[in-house]
């Protein structure tokens, strides 16, 4: 095929390799040209074109030109303007042709502030075999006149061509799989390995520390397949992906260490983020990658916790005193096999803090083994003597100012100075391997190179370790009373309410990336109460209600992608995994999530007025309840037995399971109908014209009147004709889903075959690798596939796609001539409403993706807030001036 590409502007053009930003230059977003316009009016550059996309700042737009995809970018860093000195009429879905006006641009306003008007116009080459840009014109040009030709082959026309037979199994093998594409895809939407200073992950995401923000494609990657959504954290792009993010992880790693391509940095802006924010992505990037560790160990001493319910295994403690238990023994005389599976569990709960250490470290860049021996320092083992009060060390009080009586048993021991074993003060130690980090970088400037090996050690050692004894930690230990003492006063909130509160926060924390923090509270007051917490509950209580609210949703739904989404988001909800579901489903449709942060606030309150605490950490999810059946994991007493407690958690779960799941199906609306969305529009119009005009009340009836007049248009056979086509929309749309899990199915099946294939290759194994390419080539369910998309057509053309829209156009008509009629609605405000009212007159179509949403830029929501300020300041003044 061949396009014809014209000048859109009078101008200067320029090959694309000769664009300041290296992200065109390098073609990381397609090949093509630069013009730098001499004119302010754009125009089109082609034939005829649709118009796929138009940024919000209007600086950029997207094309489709004859199946090839174009973006047209104006200005180098326009972003920043946030749409001043653009104007454009283009809607998407607009037929444009090279005499229609595209935008108009102030080149004076981008001179002024310094602003490039370098104009990159680029169309995407990775969808075409083989193309070709001929006779590109450089130079000065006028606007319309014919720059170059693009020549290309487009997918559709390669399968006409004869197809390669590859008998060769190491070629064959020679392919990416799923997890290999969908990384290169990420790694190319996040502006490539030169745009992050650091990829890694947690449980469920990828977290990139991101240097220019302006790089990243949250809406490309938003359609990536394995992406369930994303979140910013200051600078940290969280992309959440699910319990596979472990191998989408690796095999971005692998691109980024096989690609020699954009070594050179594209430098970064000097974007200041609040102190807050930049705590927050410390914090989580040294604790989350612990957390796998945890994991293991507390499944560990879930399996303890069993063996000691059932009296197999002898309760291990460090000392015998006058309230211990038949079956506690002396880890000195306990048998050896049960000491060793108790050091397996219980060591690295008790020096979790060298852990934490290492972790640090590694976050900081503190070279050497720096970590490990100041983490082995302030998590000092011959501190802990019996193991202290908790099992975790002991305290030495340094200074005593007697006895306070606040009736707060954590306020009261704000008196006594004292210092700790450093195991679980999880700041200090963070904030000992900073200090170490900052200072062995300025003992490297100052000291020979030949006393450097020896003495900055030493100096570390000596100015840390004492710092964070003496300083950090006495600070630590204040503010962690104080905030002990906040959390007892929740907790005392009557009947459960205190924590049922906290209960039902974790879930909306999860969505921003705040979980964490949540989880800090829960891990002091875990420390704090001999190894059981209140909080603790929160996060496997407000899981359930989430998957109980996505099961409602599932129950009820009758739009079969939506069911397959959602049926395919349990699995990782059953084992602790939400964001999925969030992200997915319940935040998007809103109601599900409430429902799932109500019952978990039932079951919260429910589980607190019982007394139950969250003791040993035995894994999330379905394994997660094991730990409640165990008694506190550093001595301290329960309020209830373990039994108790673990029934009674597990009745919790089930509240918050089934209440989740009635008030999901009670609540949820596949979608909002037209009357509802329509009445919601007039009655904000009627508020606005009010605010406006400042209406009486006889006013408002007249315009209340007009309303039930609209509203009344829609009749019982408007209604019935809008269900009926619902209704086959819907069918269509389940076969649909059917093809497209064929087509899954197929595609993992092949992306597996392949795996092995590379495997075998790669062992020289060339015999059992051609088996696999024959069963590679036998998996093809084209001929059923040809069937369901015979049906789906059949299906389609049963949809009433004329009475729908003749329906929603002719109401259209007669509302605006309604609102026209209105002595009290101004024209600009019936010109604002008019494509809302559009909007929700075919909700029906735009719901399904059957057509898109025509969004005014104006906010009626805002317009209110607007004049609703407007007329405050306004009294004020009158006061004022009177």
């Amino acid at each position: 095929m061949e396009i014809i590409i014209y000048a859109p502007v009078d101008g200067e053009i320029k090959s694309i390799e000769k664009c300041k930003d290296s992200m065109f230059a390098d073609r990381m977003l397609g090949d093509g040209l630069v013009i730098i316009p001499s004119k302010n009016t754009f125009k089109g550059f082609f034939d005829m074109a649709t118009v796929t996309m138009i940024f919000d700042t209007k600086h950029a737009y997207g094309f489709d030109v004859d199946g090839l995809q174009f973006l047209l970018h104006c200005g180098m860093d326009t972003v920043s303007l946030d749409g001043e000195g653009f104007k454009t009429n283009l809607t998407v879905g607009t037929k444009v042709t090279k005499n229609d006006e595209l935008f108009n641009v102030d080149l004076k306003l981008l001179k002024d502030k310094n602003i490039s008007a370098e104009t990159p116009i680029v169309f995407e080459f990775n969808q075409l075999k083989e193309y070709q840009i001929k006779d590109l014109k450089t130079g000065m040009v006028k606007q319309g006149e014919q720059i170059c030709t693009i020549e290309y082959i487009n997918e559709k026309e390669t399968t006409k061509k004869e197809t390669k037979i590859v008998t060769d199994p190491a070629e064959f093998f020679n392919v990416s799989g799923i997890y290999e594409r969908g990384a290169k895809d990420i790694n190319a939407f996040v502006g490539n390995q030169a745009n992050y200073d650091e990829v890694y992950n947690c449980m469920t995401r990828l977290r990139f520390k991101i240097k220019d923000k302006q790089l990243v494609n949250i809406d490309e990657l938003k359609k990536i397949s394995l992406v369930k959504g994303t979140v910013w954290n200051g600078n940290e792009l969280q992309v959440v992906i699910g319990q596979d993010v472990f191998k989408v992880k690796d095999e971005i790693i692998k691109d980024n260490s096989n690609s020699n391509a954009l070594k050179a940095s594209l430098g970064s802006r000097n974007v200041k983020i609040p102190l807050g924010r930049k705590l927050l992505a410390m914090f989580s990037g040294i604790m989350v990658k612990i957390i796998p560790i945890m994991v293991g160990a507390g499944l560990i001493q879930a399996i303890i916790a069993i063996l000691i319910q059932v009296g197999v295994m002898p309760n291990i403690v460090f000392k015998i005193t006058a309230e211990s238990a038949a079956n506690d023994v002396l880890i000195t005389q306990a048998p050896i096999g049960w000491a060793i599976l108790f050091a397996m569990g219980k060591s690295t709960t008790y020096f979790v803090g060298i852990i934490i250490a290492v972790s640090a470290a590694n976050y900081f860049k503190l070279e050497g083994l720096m970590g490990v021996a100041l983490g082995i320092i302030l998590c000092c083992p011959m501190m802990f003597y019996d193991g202290g009060p908790l099992g975790i060390g002991n305290e030495f009080i340094l200074f005593d100012f007697g006895d306070l009586n606040t009736g707060n048993p954590m306020l009261d021991g704000i008196s006594k100075i004292k210092i700790n074993t450093m195991n679980t003060k999880i700041f200090v130690i963070v904030g000992a391997i900073y200090t170490a980090k900052v200072l062995d970088t300025w003992l490297k400037s100052v000291i020979p190179v030949a006393l450097e090996l020896m003495f900055r050690p030493f100096i570390v050692i000596l100015v840390v370790a004492p710092l964070a004894f003496f300083g950090y930690g006495i600070v630590w230990n204040f503010v962690e009373t104080l905030f002990g003492a906040l959390m007892f006063y929740v907790g005392k909130i009557p009947v459960g309410i205190g924590v049922g509160i906290f209960v039902a926060l974790w879930q909306v924390a999860v969505i921003f990336g705040l979980h964490i923090m949540l989880s800090l509270i829960s891990t002091l007051d875990h420390f704090q109460n001999g190894g059981q917490s209140i909080y603790g509950i929160a996060g496997s209580l407000s899981v359930w209600a989430q998957v109980g609210a996505l099961i409602g949703v599932i129950v009820v739904t009758q739009n079969s992608k939506l069911r397959k989404q959602g049926l395919g988001m349990l699995p990782a909800g059953f084992l602790g995994i939400t964001e999925p579901i969030l992200y997915g489903i319940n935040l998007p449709k809103k109601r599900p999530l409430f429902s799932g942060v109500a019952a978990a606030f039932i079951a919260g309150a429910f589980a607190n007025i019982l007394g139950v605490t969250k003791r040993a950490s035995s894994g999330i999810g379905v394994f997660e309840a094991i730990g409640f059946f165990s008694e506190p994991i550093y001595n301290g007493k329960g309020a209830i037995s373990p039994i108790e407690n673990g029934v009674y958690y597990l009745l919790a779960c089930a509240i918050a399971l089934g209440l989740a799941i009635l008030f999901s199906m009670l609540s949820y609306k596949e979608r909002v109908n037209e009357k509802t969305l329509l009445t919601k529009t007039l009655e904000k119009t009627i508020l606005l014209a009010k605010l406006q005009l400042n209406l009486t009340i006889d006013d408002v009836k007249t315009l209340k009147n007009d309303e039930h007049q609209i509203l009344s248009l829609f009749t019982k056979e408007t209604k019935k004709e809008i269900i009926q086509n619902e209704k086959r929309i819907q069918k269509w749309l389940r076969v649909s889903e059917k093809i497209n899990t064929l087509l899954e199915k197929e595609e993992i099946a092949k992306d597996k075959l392949i795996t092995q294939g590379k495997k075998l290759i790669a062992k020289e194994k060339f015999d059992k690798a051609s088996l696999l390419m024959h069963r590679y080539n036998a998996l093809d369910c084209t001929e059923t596939v040809n069937q369901l998309r015979s049906l789906k057509e059949e299906l389609y053309k049963e949809i009433d796609f004329a009475a729908l829209n003749n329906t929603a156009a002719k109401m259209q008509n007669d509302i605006e001539q309604i609102l026209a009629n209105s002595k009290y609605l101004s024209d600009d405000l019936i010109n604002e409403v008019k494509l809302m009212i559009y909007n929700n007159l075919n909700s029906v179509q735009i719901h399904y993706g059957l057509l898109e949403v025509k969004n005014p830029n104006v906010n009626l929501n805002n317009l209110i807030d607007d004049q609703k300020s407007l007329l405050k300041k306004q009294k004020k003044e009158n006061v004022i001036n009177a």
